[in-house]
């Protein structure tokens, strides 16, 4: 009987580690379609303009516990992840003025896209205007159109830890449109 119950445990804990099923979703800019994502079983999501671009749309929301927001979307006016990276540089800084790069940036490829991945931490204040840590992940990634997208997730340490497995699913799942 132990066995049995020690059995069902360990399939639950791994079938919990699994990502959800998954939604693609395409992403285009001025008609063009520039990549896909995968959007995790449960994940709310919408396209309407980036408030620091509207001509441009962004694809964002939450996970279904609400722990975790995310955003897709073509960073303007840049056509390497280098440029965009100094986008990323500057806009924590105006968005979160205590911003800190926890791991600085590593080169790397994303599905056959050049790509750099890097981790930040700060403080933001939440809708109840209460301060809130959070932590982001940040990749960038060169589309093959000439642009450059960007896919962030910021959580709480709760969030991380929850939907670990659908945030790494999340960013591996960026593919460029062929």
């Amino acid at each position: 009987m132990r066995i049995k119950i020690l059995i069902i445990s360990i399939l639950c804990l791994a079938a919990a580690a699994v990502p959800a099923a998954a939604q693609t979703v395409a992403y285009s800019l001025n008609n063009t379609p520039q990549f896909t994502v995968q959007m995790p079983d449960g994940w709310r999501f919408e396209s309407r303009p980036n408030p620091r671009n509207p001509a441009a749309k962004r694809i964002s929301g939450t996970a279904k516990n609400g722990l975790v927001w995310f955003g897709v979307w073509v960073v303007k006016d840049v056509k390497t992840v280098d440029e965009a990276y100094k986008y990323v540089q500057a806009t924590a800084k105006t968005l979160i003025k205590d911003a800190k790069e926890m791991k600085a940036p590593s080169s790397s490829k994303l599905n056959g896209m050049k790509a750099k991945y890097s981790e930040h931490q700060g403080t933001m204040k939440m809708q109840d205007g209460k301060p809130q840590l959070f932590d982001a992940q940040v990749v960038l990634f060169e589309t093959g159109t000439g642009r450059v997208g960007i896919a962030v997730c910021m959580a709480d340490a709760t969030g991380l830890q929850t939907e670990k497995a659908n945030i790494e699913a999340f960013f591996k799942s960026i593919k460029p449109i062929k």
